[in-house]
């Protein structure tokens, strides 16, 4: 697992640093209608239009998560600027104890207040024709004392100007995580139907974050 880390975080993507963690738990992700998701397999981006079944192993039936879901490699509309984009912000999930053996499915569960924040609700892959990108769905413990950090209230709509340039450093240390405890990912891939219009996918020549004017908090990720 440190090997694909290095590989999804470090190595290849100059916009996301290395994450100095490793996974302690196991994260499932099924889309309707397929099977359970292996780290790294491609899919067709037409097959993740829905929210997908969530499910983990050695979960506490008494305590909340939160999932982020992120595409690595999008290219801002009209320019040549790549920026990670989030999909999907999801807290105050838990998980299903009332099925007797794992894995255990998760789900948002009750206390959805202000301070924990609404969700940013879930939007489905949209990578170009012609293009691959790697989405990655991230599972966090959700603190007992979580409040939503305002800097990020940004995120809510479902537009690209909204989503694009998300920070996830910037945004586990301003809400006070401690790293991601487990993580999936797969590659979407949009083949073009026959009729639809395709260009050739462009070449991003920078990358860019959002700016947010964060509070310092302590976080699980180092600097």
């Amino acid at each position: 697992m440190i090997s694909l880390l290095t590989l999804l975080f470090g190595v290849i993507t100059p916009i996301v640093q290395n994450l100095p963690w490793s996974p302690s738990h196991q994260l499932q992700i099924r889309y309707s209608g397929g099977q359970w998701m292996t780290p790294g397999m491609e899919l067709d981006i037409r097959e993740t239009s829905l929210i997908p079944e969530i499910r983990s192993m050695n979960l506490q039936c008494n305590k909340k998560y939160m999932i982020l879901f992120i595409d690595l490699d999008a290219i801002i509309p009209g320019t040549r600027t790549q920026s990670v984009i989030l999909h999907w912000y999801q807290p105050n999930l838990m998980i299903d104890c009332t099925k007797p053996s794992p894995p255990s499915t998760i789900t948002p569960g009750q206390g959805h207040g202000d301070k924990h924040g609404p969700a940013a609700s879930y939007i489905a892959p949209r990578a170009p024709p012609n293009t691959h990108h790697r989405y990655v769905y991230l599972l966090f413990s959700q603190p007992p004392a979580y409040q939503y950090p305002e800097c990020f209230s940004h995120v809510f709509p479902e537009t690209v100007s909204a989503r694009a340039g998300f920070d996830i450093r910037e945004f586990v240390q301003a809400a006070g995580l401690d790293p991601p405890i487990a993580m999936n990912y797969f590659i979407g891939r949009h083949e073009p139907a026959e009729g639809e219009t395709t260009s050739m996918p462009q070449s991003a020549t920078t990358t860019s974050f959002r700016s947010v004017d964060c509070p310092t908090r302590t976080a699980g990720l180092v600097p």
